[in-house]
């Protein structure tokens, strides 16, 4: 089985058909970015999610703190629902952002919280009715 398909099959596995459509259609597109969305399929996903060490819970773990502190929102949403696929718990994902926290600062979280909470409202997340965003930081 080639890198691309196991690739592929990790990204469907991990974002669902509509996720890996748009990765493997911008890497098929042959325009602007296509070479680099081949090379997540292939190096990211067909590579590095599938070696021996650490199940898919433990790299989504690791990828949520770095997310976090590379202070990259859109890229903490998409693996926050990837960590959710994978098994993390809304708990668990809170206290990664604990965990980091004397590390990152409180800027760094407070963006990962704001990306959180678009995700937990988007895909209705939190179990609490009267849930209104995030109340931990401005």
């Amino acid at each position: 089985m080639s890198r691309r398909s196991i690739g592929q099959r990790v990204v469907r596995e991990m974002m669902g058909p509509d996720g890996e459509k748009r990765l493997v259609g911008g890497a098929e597109s042959g325009t602007f970015g296509a070479d680099i969305a081949g090379f997540a399929i292939d190096q990211g996903f067909g590579e590095i999610w599938t070696r021996p060490g650490l199940d898919r819970k433990a790299r989504s773990l690791v990828t949520l703190a770095v997310m976090v502190a590379l202070k990259q929102p859109n890229e903490f949403a998409i693996h926050m629902r990837v960590g959710l696929r994978n098994g993390l718990t809304l708990a668990e994902i809170e206290e990664t952002l604990v965990q980091a926290l004397p590390y990152v600062g409180f800027p760094a979280i407070s963006t990962a919280l704001a990306a959180a909470t678009k995700v937990i409202e988007e895909d209705k997340l939190d179990e609490h009715s009267d849930y209104t965003g995030h109340r931990g930081l401005l």
